[in-house]
């Protein structure tokens, strides 16, 4: 059984918000959160992603110049590594059955590097894509204990893996079932914000058309579920009074 889920902030990005919500004028930067999800069971301790790479600590321009509509400018701190997040949760890397990585992305995969001695899960679509990259990303480990991963499988008792594929070929989104609170969807990257929800706008996709299809699916699973929707990088849930009453 699903006991606990923890909403674990790893540190920020100044994005232009024409990347969150397509079709909006350039030029409005807005302040996003990365997150990372603890989740406990009975028997298991699971990881959602893995925040930012090192390599974007005290550093926003790690990916260099970028003209204004690409603007993507990192805002981490040290204490914003996995493995720091982690301790202040008096846990350790070795504590965690598995790390589930929802997609490739530097804000989602970066501190992947990290669990070199555990299991990290995958969709296959997304570890081919990885593997087909004529020049992998950085923060990008090939030779991690990768275990893949379908659509529905259950890593732990009340944990759902969706394939919702769009944002990436093997994007994934979770549906969660705590004991004795509402379920969560959570979309990761499939839906940015609250905004791209309900005015049914895309976000950023390698496939508009199968980004729209896994949001379709969200919002059906949402529906039959009675769940409430969380969503991959929303200002407006990075509050804490926010966020704590998903898991109340």
């Amino acid at each position: 059984m699903l006991r606990e889920v923890r909403f674990l902030n790893m540190g920020y990005c100044l994005i232009d918000h024409s990347q969150l919500v397509a079709g909006d004028p350039v030029g409005n930067v807005v302040r996003i959160p990365i997150w990372a999800y603890l989740l406990r069971g009975d028997d298991a301790l699971m990881l959602v992603d893995s925040g930012m790479p090192a390599g974007c600590i005290g550093n926003e321009r790690y990916f260099g110049e970028m003209a204004q509509e690409d603007l993507i400018l990192p805002q981490m701190a040290a204490e914003d590594m996995v493995d720091r997040v982690l301790l202040r949760q008096g846990l350790r890397l070795a504590d965690l059955d598995a790390l589930i990585t929802t997609h490739a992305h530097f804000d989602h995969a970066g501190g992947s590097r990290l669990f070199r001695g555990g299991r990290v899960l995958i969709h296959p679509s997304e570890l081919q894509a990885m593997r087909e990259e004529a020049e992998l990303a950085e923060w990008l480990d090939l030779d991690l204990p990768y275990e893949t991963v379908l659509d529905g499988a259950e890593p732990m008792p009340g944990v759902t893996l969706l394939h919702t594929p769009g944002h990436t070929p093997g994007h994934m989104s979770l549906l969660l079932r705590p004991e004795g609170v509402r379920p969560i969807a959570l979309t990761i990257d499939a839906v940015y914000t609250r905004r791209n929800w309900d005015a049914d706008i895309p976000g950023a996709m390698v496939d508009p058309a199968l980004g729209q299809a896994s949001v379709r699916r969200l919002r059906q699973t949402a529906r039959a579920e009675d769940a409430a929707v969380f969503f991959g990088h929303d200002p407006d849930q990075s509050q804490e009074m926010f966020w704590q009453s998903f898991v109340r």
